[in-house]
């Protein structure tokens, strides 16, 4: 059967084209003499391993490269064989920042920028090349040794930036969902792994050591804090990292922790019990009595111990919950603290003063008198027209508003004398139309009426002339004949 991987590699392009062979053979030499080959390789490689790693197809890690022996064995390839510059490829990816060392990228101390980055990943068959450049005046090559020794040497587990990067970014839009309030801030890395380990790539669950270094990595964004195995959160919208993890902390996520042992363990019992009663259900049935009575007794004494340690989860989770509601009421007086001090302060600016407002709003009001009488005194300026000009004025405006109604007024009326000609007209079509109806269905009458009538006359004469002319013994066509001769011409 083809396993995840070979299934996973054979569906990239390059391993059914004889790229491929390039791909894995020693390119350490080719870094001079094909640069650009070189890179392609280099950016390849690095695709490529990302996508392994992403999907877990190389060990429970989502997010790390765990560089060994097996890795080489696991990338072989049909009638190409094993990757043969894994340690040059590996000193390339580091450098650029694309891989770091694990230990490296949780060391606290380290920043992900440090200037060790570039010393600590210098290929060593860069530096021998470079060496022998300089003593021999030859080319910079690598050859297989050397590349075998890199291998050796960059051998270790290595953080994909990428992967965590874009873990990270699923996450921290969902944060704020998770941390509602102080306590679901706090976690330990095994809390956080069930948490959090299946929302961040698609379709995996990220392993413990990942969620390791994806906390190192949300630190290093100011998004919480880690201390050992202690991970705290800022508050949702908070613009500061958090306050330094207490031990007040660390005795919360001791009773939390407690409490999901009591769970388990209270789940542990019940399924015990469980497969007691099925032991008394079965041997009751086989008559066993003795050893029904055994596992009664176990049940029993199982019961018993479910309901302590029920109890303790009980008093556990009510202890929890007072620290819940202290931790927010702290929060509650610290925001308020907060509150009144920034009030006091603004209250306590010169602006604010009772002396201040008052000359303002008296100013205010100055200027307002101020600008009336500059109004005032504009409109004062202007020219006035004599009154009997004024009068002339309000005359045309009166006989302009008198003519606009008047006009108004006629054509409202014309369009009311329109409808009510389109109505009358309408009126006569339907009296029209309703008279000729009855002319016609009363011709459709007489002319029935005359029709029924000549039918009559026409019987009666046949039967008057078929017994007066005909004889008796003549045939039909002789009395036929003898009707149609005795119809009137016409």
């Amino acid at each position: 059967m083809t396993s995840p991987l070979r299934e996973h590699l054979s569906q990239i392009a390059e391993y059914s084209t004889p790229r491929a062979t390039f791909l894995y053979s020693s390119i350490a030499s080719r870094k001079t003499a094909n640069p650009t080959g070189y890179a392609s390789a280099i950016q390849w490689w690095r695709s490529t391993l990302a996508s392994v790693v992403a999907k877990g197809l190389l060990g429970p890690d989502h997010l790390i490269l765990v560089a060994d022996e097996s890795l080489r064995e696991n990338l072989r390839w049909e009638r190409i064989g094993r990757p043969a510059s894994l340690g040059p490829i590996l000193a390339e990816l580091t450098q650029s920042g694309d891989f770091v060392p694990l230990d490296a990228f949780l060391d606290p101390s380290e920043p992900a920028s440090a200037s060790w980055l570039s010393v600590l990943s210098r290929p060593l068959w860069w530096s021998l090349s470079q060496l022998r450049t300089t003593v021999i005046g030859g080319s910079a090559e690598g050859g297989v040794g050397t590349e075998e020794a890199e291998w050796t040497r960059r051998m270790g587990d290595y953080v994909v930036v990428e992967l965590v990067e874009r873990a990270a970014m699923a996450l921290i839009p969902q944060l704020a969902n998770l941390h509602v309030d102080a306590i679901s801030r706090l976690y330990t890395i095994p809390m956080f792994h069930t948490a959090v380990g299946s929302l961040c790539l698609p379709g995996v669950t990220l392993s413990e050591r990942d969620c390791t270094v994806l906390a190192r990595h949300l630190s290093s964004k100011k998004l919480c804090i880690v201390d050992g195995n202690v991970v705290k959160f800022a508050a949702p919208l908070a613009t500061a990292l958090p306050s330094p993890i207490s031990e007040a902390d660390r005795g919360i996520l001791a009773l939390r922790t407690s409490l999901s042992n009591l769970e388990c363990y209270i789940t542990s019992i019940e399924t015990r019990i469980a497969e007691q009663q099925a032991l008394v259900v079965s041997y009751h049935a086989k008559k066993q009595l003795a050893l029904v009575k055994s596992h009664i007794v176990s049940r029993k004494r199982l019961e018993t111990l479910l309901a302590d340690r029920v109890g303790s989860r009980d008093k556990v989770s009510e202890i929890l919950m007072g620290i819940e509601r202290a931790v927010g009421s702290e929060e509650t007086m610290a925001a308020l603290t907060l509150g009144t001090s920034t009030l006091r302060t603004l209250i306590s600016s010169p602006t604010l003063s009772l002396e201040h407002i008052e000359a303002t709003t008296t100013a205010f009001a100055d200027a307002l008198a101020d600008a009336d009488d500059i109004n005032q005194a504009i409109e004062a300026g202007s020219v006035a027209l004599p009154s009997d000009q004024e009068d002339d004025v309000e005359s045309e405006l009166k006989e302009m508003v008198a003519a606009a109604e008047l006009e108004e007024r006629k054509e409202k009326e014309a369009e009311e004398m329109r409808k009510k000609q389109a109505a009358e007209e309408e009126r006569r079509k339907k009296v029209a139309e309703e008279k000729r109806k009855e002319e016609e269905s009363g011709e459709g009458i007489v002319k029935e009426q005359e029709t029924r009538r000549e039918r009559e006359r026409e019987a009666s004469a046949a039967a008057l002339l078929g017994s007066a002319a005909t004889p008796p013994s003549a045939t039909p066509v002789e009395r036929e004949t003898a009707r149609k001769d005795a119809l009137p011409a016409q």
